[in-house]
């Protein structure tokens, strides 16, 4: 299921949610990358700060790439 990421705590609900249901078979790496991500995102909200919002978006950005596998859990 896609859902519309309105706000960062959905997006930290979102990345919680599939750490939990681990339907991705994560690595240790890809584990630590999304937790690294949620570390980011509690940072930005306290923070109000946009670099960390781009640094998290990075850090999405080179999971997906190098998770090939997590292309089908959106499919």
């Amino acid at each position: 299921m896609i859902t519309k990421v309105k706000s960062l705590d959905d997006l930290e609900k979102g990345i919680k949610r599939l750490l939990l249901e681990n339907r991705c078979s994560f690595s240790d790496e890809e584990v630590e990358m999304l937790e690294h991500c949620i570390m980011l995102i509690q940072q930005a909200k306290v923070d109000q700060d946009l670099n960390l919002v781009i640094k998290l978006l990075g850090n999405l950005c080179k999971l997906f790439v190098a998770g090939d596998h997590i292309k089908n859990f959106f499919e």
